[in-house]
């Protein structure tokens, strides 16, 4: 609207209406209109798909509802998403406007990903806190970021980089970032899940109003973490030994290592695993741990020999037996229920 209000002569308290923006957006050179438009008609591809990301104020929604009709006007798929809580107040905006933008953002993204799409971010027209952010999530999801600002001009982009990421905080903490997320937690019930878990985690989780919850670089990791989860085509096989041990337990015991199994088929994306002693096979999780999963690794699949505990004494027969790969030639796929 700054420009606009710049190219009409009118006053900074006068709100155009939508028809105003949309003539304007039509009757301007894109270059000149505004920012946004300005570095999208360096980007905009044919058969591209717009999302607009706008904040929750009157502005925010009247300037992307012009640019939405603008662009479909223009032959573009377009949609909106408001992000909740993204409002310019200063507390407001620290609070939970970028921890919203963050989330929604990354969510987009993936979502995208999955599709097989190509994703790109144009960043133009953020603050810089929002920009940084938008560099994140580029960086987590392999996805180049551009920017402009009006008195560029050329188009910057921001590359991602060659890295790879370790998500084993995730991985190995799972139910702690399920349950931190679900719901706002007070300060007090946070500080008993994290007694003794590593100071990294805490690099991913802000303390606000006497709530802990996700930090804004919180919710992209753990986005991104959804979406390396969604590229795991691993399938996992148990023994015959490793099936029959599954069964003699109890409800209880059995649930426990079911989320254990679900998290051996992630070990691309963690390194708490070893290698057993006097062994060829590997050990998941390490750790203070009763349960212990003995498996290895071929042709990108998952074969688990032996499922053991502590308290009844199976890992220390391990052992005292010797257990190798060579061992086990009869496996099934897994399933939660025989």
């Amino acid at each position: 609207m700054t420009n606009f209000r710049r190219d009409r002569a009118i006053s900074g308290d006068q709100t155009p209406t939508l028809n105003d923006l949309r003539e304007y957006l039509a009757q301007t050179p894109a270059e000149r209109a505004s920012a946004e438009t300005n570095s999208l008609m360096r980007l905009l591809q044919e058969d591209d798909h717009l999302v607009f990301l706008r904040s929750e104020t009157p502005e925010g929604q009247l300037c992307t509802e012009a640019l939405q009709r603008h662009y479909q006007q223009l032959g573009y798929q377009c949609r909106v998403e408001e992000i909740p809580d993204l409002r310019y107040d200063a507390h407001q905006f620290k609070v939970r406007g970028l921890r919203a933008l963050a989330a929604t953002m990354a969510r987009v993204v993936r979502q995208q990903k999955q599709q097989h799409r190509q994703v790109i971010i144009n960043a133009t027209g953020g603050f810089k806190a929002e920009i940084a952010y938008a560099v994140l999530i580029g960086q987590l999801f392999e996805v180049p970021v551009y920017y402009i600002h009006e008195a560029f001009k050329d188009i910057i982009e921001i590359p991602p980089l060659p890295v790879g990421w370790d998500y084993s905080l995730l991985v190995n903490y799972e139910d702690f970032f399920d349950w931190i997320e679900a719901d706002l937690r007070s300060e007090s019930e946070a500080h008993s899940w994290l007694q003794g878990v590593p100071e990294a985690i805490k690099i991913l989780l802000s303390e606000e109003e006497g709530y802990v919850m996700l930090s804004p670089a919180g919710e992209a990791y753990l986005e991104a973490y959804r979406f390396e989860l969604s590229l795991l085509g691993q399938s996992v096989f148990l023994s015959r030994r490793a099936r029959d041990y599954y069964d003699s337990l109890t409800p209880d015991q059995q649930q426990a290592f079911r989320k254990l199994i679900e998290r051996v088929a992630r070990v691309r994306l963690h390194n708490n695993i070893a290698q057993m002693r006097d062994s060829d096979l590997l050990i998941f999780p390490q750790g203070r741990r009763d349960e212990r999963i003995v498996f290895y690794m071929q042709d990108e699949q998952i074969y688990i020999c032996e499922l053991a505990r502590h308290s009844d004494k199976s890992y220390d027969c391990l052992y005292e037996r010797g257990v190798h790969r060579s061992d086990y030639d009869e496996f099934e796929l897994w399933s939660p229920e025989p």
